[in-house]
Order: C-alpha cells, then sequence, then structure tokens
C-alpha cells in the first residue's frame, strides 16, 4: 500500500513534511517524494491528510477477566481504534485474578485471545498482601512477559492492596534489577484517610451529605505531594530512581521533582482540561483518583508536559455503565472514566493544534517516550523505515465533537462530553492493516455493539513484551 502526498510527521522534524508512505507487510519500507507504486498494491490518495504515527496509550484498565461490564478488550481496544491509538498496555490490577503471577498472566491471554483489535502488552503487579512471592520469584517469572511492574501506596482493591514504605524500595530495587519500571499510584495513606475519617466525622455531627469538596480535599495536591517525595526518598536510597515511574499525575509541583531525581511520569487528558471547579458542573462523570486539582496545576502540567519534565500522556481508562458512576453521592460514585478516544484526538487540538506543544514533543508525548519507557521503541512509536506501519490519518478540517454515546467502549460517560476538538481521525492502521475507517461508519452497530468503521477483525492485535523486535 501506498499513502500518497500526505503531511508526514517524522521523528526529528520540527515540521510536517509532504510525502509519500509505503507500506510493505506490516513495516514501513519506504518514506519519500514520487514513490512508485508497485504493480497490484493499492494506493491511497492523502492530499490534505495529516500522518502521524498512531498514538500509544500506556495505562489503560480493561478490565478482562473479572470486571467485563464494565470493559473489556474488544471494546476498549476499538475505542483506542477510534481514538488513533495503536498500541496499549493494560493494568493487572483490574482483572480477576490480578496479573501478580505468570499463571495469572496466562490466565488473562487466555480471556483476552482473539479480541484485540490494536496491539497490546501488560503490566505485571506487585500487591502489599503479596510482597514476600514477588521478591522470592513472581517478579522474575512475569519479568520476560512485562513491560514493567504497577504497585500503589493508596488502593480501594481488596484483591490488589498497596505498598508500605517498609516493602517499596525493595519492590523497585528489584524492578530495576530484572530491568523494569515501577509504576506508582502516588497518593499517600495516610493523608487520605485521615482526612477522609475527619470529613466523616464532621458530616455526622452536622447532619450534612457528602460532597465533592469532601472528596477533593480529603486526597488533594498534598496528597500526592507527600507521596512522590516519599517515593523519592526512597527510590534514591534503593539506588534505583531511574525505575520509578510515577502514574496520573495531577500536581504540577511534583513533576519537576519527579524529573529532577531521574525518574518519569505521565499524566492525562482530563488534568489538563480541568480543575477542580469543574466537579460542581460535572459531577461523578470527572470521578478519578487523583482528582484534577488546580487552574495553576493544570496550566503547570501542560507546561511540564511541553518542557519534557511530564514524559507522556496515558488514559487512565477506566469506565463503569451509569448505574455506577451517578449514585447521587460523591464518595460512592465510581471514580474513572473513558479515556483512550479522547486522549489523542485531545492532545492532538489542544497541545499541537492550539500551539502548547511543538511537533517534536507532540509525538513524543503521544507515541515516542512511551515506546522507549516500555521496551517497544524498536518497532513503536515513530514513522520510520523498518517500523511497524502503525499510522493515523487526521483530517485538520474537520472538527470532532465528543459524544459519550458515540464512544465505542462499553463506558459512555465522559466529562469530555459535547468538547469540541480540531481535526478528526479519518482512519487507524495497526502494522499495515486499517483498523479503524472513519469513512465506513453506517450508523448502525453489529451484534458486538461494534459500528461498521472498525474494519479489521478481532484478534487482529498483537501480544508484545519488552524488546519487541
Amino acid at each position: 500500500m501506498l499513502i500518497r502526498e500526505g503531511l508526514l510527521a517524522l521523528p526529528g522534524r520540527e515540521g510536517l513534511l509532504r510525502a509519500d508512505l509505503l507500506v510493505r507487510g506490516e513495516r514501513i519500507a519506504a518514506i519519500g517524494q514520487d514513490l512508485p507504486c508497485p504493480e497490484g498494491e493499492t494506493t491511497l490518495d492523502a492530499r490534505g491528510l495529516l500522518v502521524f504515527p498512531a498514538a500509544i496509550d500506556p495505562h489503560v484498565h480493561f478490565d478482562e477477566p473479572g470486571f467485563t461490564w464494565r470493559e473489556d478488550f474488544l471494546h476498549g481496544t476499538a475505542e483506542a481504534a477510534r481514538g488513533g491509538v495503536g498500541t496499549i498496555i493494560d493494568m493487572p490490577c483490574t482483572s480477576l485474578p490480578p496479573v501478580t503471577t505468570a499463571e495469572a498472566l496466562e490466565n488473562k491471554l487466555a480471556a483476552v485471545a482473539g479480541k484485540a483489535l490494536v496491539d497490546f502488552a501488560f503490566f505485571g503487579g506487585v500487591s502489599g498482601a503479596s510482597v514476600e512471592e514477588a521478591l522470592s520469584g513472581s517478579m522474575a517469572a512475569l519479568a520476560p512477559k512485562v513491560v514493567g511492574f504497577k504497585s500503589y501506596f493508596i488502593s480501594g482493591m481488596e484483591s490488589f492492596t498497596s505498598l508500605n514504605h517498609d516493602d517499596f524500595p525493595r519492590v523497585l530495587a528489584e524492578a530495576a534489577r530484572l530491568g523494569r519500571p515501577l509504576l506508582l499510584h502516588a497518593e499517600d495513606l495516610d493523608f487520605v484517610r485521615s482526612a477522609e475519617a475527619r470529613y466523616a466525622k464532621q458530616r455526622a455531627s452536622t447532619g450534612r451529605a457528602p460532597s465533592w469538596e469532601d472528596y477533593l480535599s480529603s486526597r488533594g495536591r498534598e496528597a500526592e505531594l507527600v507521596a512522590v517525595a516519599s517515593a523519592l526518598a526512597l527510590a534514591r536510597a534503593a539506588g534505583a530512581a531511574a525505575a520509578l515511574h510515577v502514574v496520573h499525575l495531577g500536581t504540577a509541583e511534583a513533576a519537576l521533582a519527579i524529573h529532577e531525581a531521574g525518574a518519569t511520569c505521565e499524566t492525562c487528558a482530563h488534568y489538563l482540561a480541568f480543575t477542580g471547579a469543574d466537579y460542581e458542573r460535572l459531577g461523578a462523570a470527572l470521578k478519578t483518583a487523583p482528582p484534577v486539582k488546580s487552574a495553576a496545576d493544570r496550566e503547570g502540567l501542560w507546561g511540564h508536559l511541553a518542557s519534557g519534565a511530564v514524559d507522556f500522556l496515558a488514559s487512565d481508562h477506566a469506565p463503569a455503565p451509569r448505574s455506577e458512576k451517578e449514585t447521587g453521592d460523591p464518595l460512592t460514585a465510581y471514580g474513572g472514566i473513558p479515556g483512550t478516544g479522547t486522549g489523542f484526538p485531545f492532545l492532538l487540538s489542544e497541545g499541537y493544534f492550539a500551539g502548547r506543544l511543538a511537533l517534536p514533543r507532540f509525538l513524543e508525548a503521544s507515541s515516542g517516550a512511551a515506546a522507549r519507557r516500555y521496551g517497544l521503541s524498536a518497532r513503536k512509536g515513530a514513522l520510520a523505515v523498518g517500523m511497524d506501519a502503525d499510522f493515523v490519518l487526521v483530517d485538520p478540517s474537520e472538527t470532532t465533537v465528543v459524544e459519550g454515546a458515540g464512544l465505542f467502549s462499553l463506558g459512555r460517560v465522559t466529562p469530555f462530553e459535547g468538547m469540541r476538538l480540531k481535526g478528526r481521525v479519518r482512519g487507524t492502521w495497526v502494522r499495515g492493516t486499517r483498523v479503524y475507517d472513519a469513512g465506513a461508519d453506517s450508523g448502525i452497530r453489529g451484534p458486538t455493539g461494534l459500528p461498521s468503521s472498525i474494519v479489521a477483525s478481532p484478534g487482529h492485535g498483537k501480544f508484545l513484551s519488552w524488546g519487541y523486535r
């Protein structure tokens, strides 16, 4: 297949280049001007369209097996493709059993076999309830098939508990020895639980109902700052700061400390789009953990993403049905939103097109940096000869309006409802195969709930591990 005269986003260039892109099999075979189309192959006229490397979403919860009423691999990867994502990395904690052993990983692979539409990798995990098992062999057994390990300083899951400050540096050192990053949900357990108890006592004495302010204040900036400071101190003591990665960062001040320590971090589109004041307007549709913070944090995170102090964007995709989101109680409403289909379009519109991110930083934030961090950069994360033919065609003259009802995810309650974004994803290719075709949408969903614009077969997605070549 030959993509003719698109505006290509190539690594190392400050601007787009009008050129042709030749795909042979699963890989990019050539990039250049006026490339000949081999006889019998397809030519796609991309004049007026932008060609980007397919995004990598390195933080999703597709919940299979175990919680598939919230999300599954078929619908999650379809939503990813709709949003220009060619590779996702799934978290270990929202599966039953959680992926803390090699056996659990094989169980998960068997459950999702034949379902993924885009390529996928897994994180292993370390639960506080099984630290000694992890250190005595489970992490080592998982390492060849995972691209990192996930941990928590605070967790609401009985099946995947948090690490204390004694266990954390031991787990981090083992991850470093195995050559894998340790991902950390960085909110301080003592701060959050103490604040929650204080607000509960106030409510009991006054008879008032739970409020969004209760939720925000109990998980405020201080909860992240204390957790990050603790993690960095313990990481330095263990000599393993470079192995630490802080997930879904919402507090701008913490990003600089992480960067200066030689660790890495990510943020999400919701931290770049909203502030705590939006909870009164959007309610549970915006509820995540950590919650979004102040306007100063939002603007600071944009600046850190532009400078590279925040390494890349992730979605923390974790949807739930409306019945679990809209409970009428800020404290019991499910915390999580569908994000894998809105992350790349949001970053493209509000980052690159809006002038907040130069092209090289946009490419790093959407694909390149995550590919390197998780051992996939030999084949993923850039448009270059020899790389997988994972790319997205974008029409910059069109507008994307986010509509929950139009998401391909099982969860369709989104805080981005009604947001207008510059540009529209016209198609997503994964290893040379078109997975999503906006022009093929008939408006009718089939028996699986997927629309006709998903044009690849379930199972096209390939399982990837560290060092994929």
